[in-house]
């Protein structure tokens, strides 16, 4: 498979490594949380795909039925000095070589103006104010949402025009489920978890860009690959 997928198609199972924990098997994830939405975006430096990761850990409650994983274009080891086991309540799937996302044709733009949206720019705007420097001519991977079954089977494909076409948060994604009729009776009508907090991303003026509380998680980077390569086609249909 190759190309812009779309519902009904099928993604191969591989293993994956997270900050956390290397070499993980994508069946056992959809098997656990499916229907599973997968969101693909830039290296984790990139402030538009800090400030989703962030919305993402707070709104969690929000997704009551399925799971979610982000897939980011970096490398797990290098964010193993400041990510740990329970920074994310999600994996955060590395993929710093593109495999996957060279797999799903996911377009890149070498232009800001042809990627940002009005929200990105005012993320961008605040991120420099706090001390970060885009790197000149950096290509940038637009965004791609997906459902997944248990099987890996495409249920919803949304690829997304510019950086921040992506659910808003962890609720958005719940109603996107219920929109599908892919959670269960009960579950569509449970009340939704509150969750007011406002967490600054940013260091102070002049300093580098973070997450506050990831500099001071644990490492993991031992365990980790270092090659950053997710094995697409390690994971077969028959192993045990």
């Amino acid at each position: 498979m190759a190309g812009r997928v779309s519902p009904g198609d099928k993604l191969p199972f591989f293993r994956y490594d997270t900050p956390y924990s290397a070499q993980n098997r994508f069946r056992d994830l959809l098997a656990a949380q499916a229907p599973l939405i997968l969101v693909f975006m830039n290296n984790f430096g990139h402030p538009v795909t800090r400030t989703f990761a962030m919305r993402y850990a707070h709104t969690y409650p929000g997704l009551r039925s399925g799971g979610f994983a982000l897939v980011v274009r970096s490398r797990a080891d290098k964010l193993a000095h400041s990510i740990g086991p329970d920074t994310l309540p999600y994996p955060l799937m590395c993929d710093a070589d593109g495999v996957l996302y060279d797999l799903l044709d996911i377009p890149q733009r070498s232009s800001g103006l042809t990627s940002y949206s009005l929200e990105a720019w005012q993320i961008l705007r605040e991120a420099r104010k706090n001390g970060y420097r885009p790197p000149k001519d950096a290509v940038l991977d637009l965004p791609l949402t997906l459902i997944l079954d248990a099987d890996g089977t495409v249920l919803f494909s949304h690829y997304g025009g510019s950086l921040t076409d992506v659910p808003e948060d962890c609720s958005a994604m719940q109603a996107l489920l219920e929109d599908l009729d892919l959670v269960p009776e009960e579950d569509a009508f449970a009340p939704e978890p509150q969750d007011d907090s406002d967490v600054a991303i940013y260091a102070p003026h002049g300093g580098t860009p973070r997450i506050p509380g990831l500099d001071d998680a644990g490492g993991g980077e031992d365990a980790l690959d270092k090659t950053g390569v997710l094995r697409l086609f390690e994971d077969m249909q028959n192993e045990g």
